[in-house]
């Protein structure tokens, strides 16, 4: 695809990144056979407080393409067409949908991330991340879906170019977040300058296993003024999860958007950046 300048003040980028469990909601434990939790007027709603944001990328986690007798669920599309936003997905793993009272199977999905965007993405990627064994339990239950890494370019109002990457890192076992942050830094350190990473990464950003990401990338919460550990950034319940990382820009607000409230489990974070003013063209 090819990019084209985003209509924003020049070398202004507004990031969003938010986990939207599926459309599902909020509640714990994950629901059994939750393909029949996922509701279409939540999707809805999600895709309400996105347009809301006004942002230029979103990034989102826990996103399905999926099939229920035989009904196509595409929730990348239908986010970007009731956003009116340009849509990439990236699933590396697709799974059979298991009846848990009759163990037929009545569909398959995938789970993984999209990057909605005010212009399209043009060298668009999705890169495995390192995967659990196969018999840690992951989520939704009984599916042993690999995560990815997803992203691409687009061009900024002031001709710069900039990378996004998101992730879910897995919630299982501090050991595993480790390699996967690790991998997603390799990613990410990659495209160069300016970049931005973000997502669910399932631990605070002071938590050990997250050092790979954090030594190599500006925190856009603490930029904000928002330290480690400030409740402001709480996006899951008691739990900071949701971050957004940059390299070559500057942060000039950071903040969870508690106006989403129930439609997740999860608050989205936005964040304000701009091109450091030495480096606008």
């Amino acid at each position: 695809m090819t990019a084209a300048a985003l209509s924003s003040d020049a070398g202004r980028l507004r990031v969003v990144t938010w986990n939207i469990r599926a459309a599902i909601g909020p509640g714990e434990p994950f629901p059994p056979a939750w393909w029949r939790h996922v509701r279409q007027d939540r999707l809805e709603r999600i895709a309400a407080v996105i347009a809301s944001r006004d942002a230029d990328v979103v990034t989102l986690q826990e996103v399905t393409i999926m099939n229920v007798d035989g009904e196509v669920h595409d929730q990348p599309a239908d986010l970007a067409r009731l956003s009116g936003m340009h849509a990439r997905y990236g699933a590396v793993h697709s799974f059979p949908l298991v009846e848990p009272e009759t163990g037929r199977s009545i569909g398959s999905a995938s789970w993984g991330n999209a990057v909605l965007s005010r212009v399209p993405l043009r060298d668009g990627f999705t890169i495995g991340l390192p995967r659990a064994a196969v018999d840690d339990v992951l989520e939704p239950p009984g599916a042993d879906h690999p995560l990815a890494a997803v992203g691409g370019r687009f061009a900024i109002s002031d001709g710069r170019d900039v990378a996004i990457v998101t992730a879910h890192l897995t919630y299982i076992g501090r050991g595993q977040r480790e390699v996967q942050a690790a991998a997603l830094a390799a990613i990410a350190g990659e495209l160069g300058e300016p970049t931005v990473v973000c997502g669910d990464f399932n631990a605070p950003l002071d938590a050990t296993e997250i050092a790979p990401l954090a030594d190599s990338f500006e925190d856009a919460f603490a930029a904000a003024g928002v330290a480690v550990g400030d409740p402001r950034r709480r996006s899951c319940g008691p739990w900071a999860l949701d971050h957004i990382l940059t390299r070559g820009l500057t942060t000039i607000a950071c903040r969870v958007v508690e106006e989403a409230g129930d439609t997740s489990d999860h608050l989205p974070v936005v964040g304000d950046l701009a091109s450091p003013p030495g480096a606008r063209r």
